[in-house]
């Protein structure tokens, strides 16, 4: 029986990170490493649904940096004021559109 859906085989291996040993999911079939913070269920074997994953050590390692700072919750200020403007006048209008 064949299937299309992936299958992963595990392997967990310790590298170094930021001056610490920190355990990683390593898949021997797609040779993809994931981050075991996005995908902690690779520790138990498990396939998961979603998750961040590399083709290099270097990359996992400039990943787990970026769980330190959360890059990418970070928004410049800049950003954050367009966005609520754009709410704002999204809201307005609304107002005006129901108000007809």
């Amino acid at each position: 029986m064949s299937t299309t859906r992936w299958i992963p085989k595990w392997k967990i291996i310790q590298i170094t990170s930021e001056n610490k040993n920190v355990e990683v999911c390593f898949d021997e079939v797609s040779q993809l490493y994931a981050c075991p913070i996005c995908t902690p269920i690779c520790k138990k074997g498990g396939i998961p649904d979603y998750g961040a994953y590399f083709f290099t050590i270097d990359d996992l390692k400039d990943h787990l940096e970026a769980h330190k700072e959360s890059l990418w919750n970070k928004k410049s200020r800049e950003e954050e004021e367009e966005e609520d403007e754009k709410v704002r006048v999204e809201e307005e209008e609304e107002e005006d559109e129901s108000q007809e």
